[in-house]
């Protein structure tokens, strides 16, 4: 008996202290307003909430990973192509090349542009 009278008080405790230091979104708003407020939305909801219910709501697609690898395999090269990498890189040391030349002709200083 003595137990579950410290356990209800430890309980009544946390309750309290929780209730008072718990911010509410809503600056003066009690806890008692913002319980109402949840429940009303609970009853009353609007759509986002509608369609979060939705897609919670969805059947869940049973798929093995076999399956989804072979359906989404793609034909072909894969995604990186070391040649187009090497290639674009020449062209940008290129570029670079020409501009460091151009400047230099010009008498313009390389390092502050």
């Amino acid at each position: 008996m003595m137990v579950v009278l410290v356990s209800l008080a430890v309980a009544a405790a946390v309750l309290v202290v929780v209730s008072v230091t718990t911010e509410h979104e809503r600056d003066g708003e009690s806890g008692w307003q913002a319980f109402r407020r949840g429940l009303r939305a609970r009853r009353h909801p609007d759509e986002v909430q509608r369609e979060a219910a939705r897609a919670a709501a969805a059947d869940p697609v049973d798929l093995s990973l076999a399956d989804f690898l072979r359906a989404t395999a793609s034909e072909g090269d894969g995604y990186l192509h070391p040649e187009e990498i090497t290639e674009d890189l020449q062209r940008a040391r290129e570029r670079a090349a020409q501009v460091l030349r151009a400047r230099r002709e010009h008498g313009g200083d390389v390092a502050t542009g």
